[in-house]
């Protein structure tokens, strides 16, 4: 095993990852992955959308003797600029998982419940763990919407309860949801690759039997105690009447994923059937939570 790389990283538009993947490819690259060139979060996508970046970043790993001004040149006839004008850099070996895992630590949210990276226990003697393995599904606990749901469900009634988690990503809410005392949960997701991830998650907390995974079309349409969606605002506000079809009398809402300016037109469209109000906010990102009528 070589004990140094070369490293070469481009920014690409969205459009153009698939390319320049296939080009470094070519060009020798042993492994490559994709982050974010900004700031930009991703969430949920609305149905049928692709969970991308506008700018991507990509990072490659050469042979630490590969020529950089072929690559260079490769780079810039094949995708042209800003991509043509790579950054290069040497990089000692390292095993890149466990130093990857290191960076995550437990979180706490609200006042029992603790997300803990596979490997790492609960800090606290008397916490509710849900360990989780972080992967390409959406939502390990960092983001402000998903923090912002999982310290409500810790604060909220689910003892032998029924929970939909629409937009389940990773699992995580709907097994929070279990480890808080919920009876029995079911995750819904378009993306099959979510579901597996939820699957596995389950099965690592051990209550994968007590989990339905399917996709929106297979959702059971019995009325559900607690119902809790973390997307977006847009398709937030075109589920609208088909959550309705999952909520019960005295159903408990919580949504997510929806920035301040956005709350206003998702109370507008639940307030048919429920009375949606803003129950806690983290940077720009909001909680709308409500109480169907009896």
């Amino acid at each position: 095993m070589p004990d140094r790389w070369l490293q070469v990283q481009l920014e690409v538009p969205r459009d153009a990852i698939a390319e320049a993947e296939a080009l470094l490819e070519t060009l020798g690259a042993l492994v490559s992955w994709t982050e974010s060139a900004s700031d930009e979060e991703i969430l949920e996508p609305a149905p049928g959308a692709a969970p991308l970046w506008a700018e991507v970043r990509i990072t490659a790993l050469f042979p630490a003797d590969a020529a950089r001004v072929d690559i260079a040149a490769a780079i810039e006839a094949g995708l042209g600029t800003p991509a043509g004008n790579p950054a290069f850099s040497v990089v000692e070996d390292r095993d890149w998982d466990a130093d990857w895992r290191r960076q995550l630590k437990p979180l706490r949210f609200g006042q029992r419940l603790w997300i803990c990276p596979v490997g790492q226990p609960c800090p606290a003697t008397d916490g509710i763990s849900v360990i989780l393995e972080p992967g390409l599904a959406f939502g390990t606990g960092t983001h402000p919407t998903t923090a912002m749901c999982l310290s409500w469900l810790d604060r909220t009634p689910l003892g032998g309860k029924r929970v939909l988690d629409y937009g389940c990503g990773s699992g995580i809410l709907a097994i929070a949801a279990l480890a808080l005392g919920a009876g029995r949960c079911t995750g819904v997701d378009i993306d099959p690759q979510a579901l597996l991830a939820s699957r596995d998650n389950a099965l690592r907390n051990a209550c994968s039997e007590r989990l339905a995974l399917c996709m929106p079309a297979a959702c059971p349409t019995e009325g559900y105690s607690v119902i809790v969606a973390n997307i977006l605002s847009g398709p937030l506000v075109q589920l609208a009447p088909t959550l309705r079809r999952y909520a019960a009398p005295a159903t408990r809402i919580a949504l997510s994923g929806i920035l301040a300016e956005q709350s206003a037109d998702v109370v507008a469209a639940f307030r048919p059937w429920v009375q949606l109000e803003l129950t806690a906010q983290q940077d720009d990102w909001v909680l709308l939570t409500g109480c169907v009528a009896d």
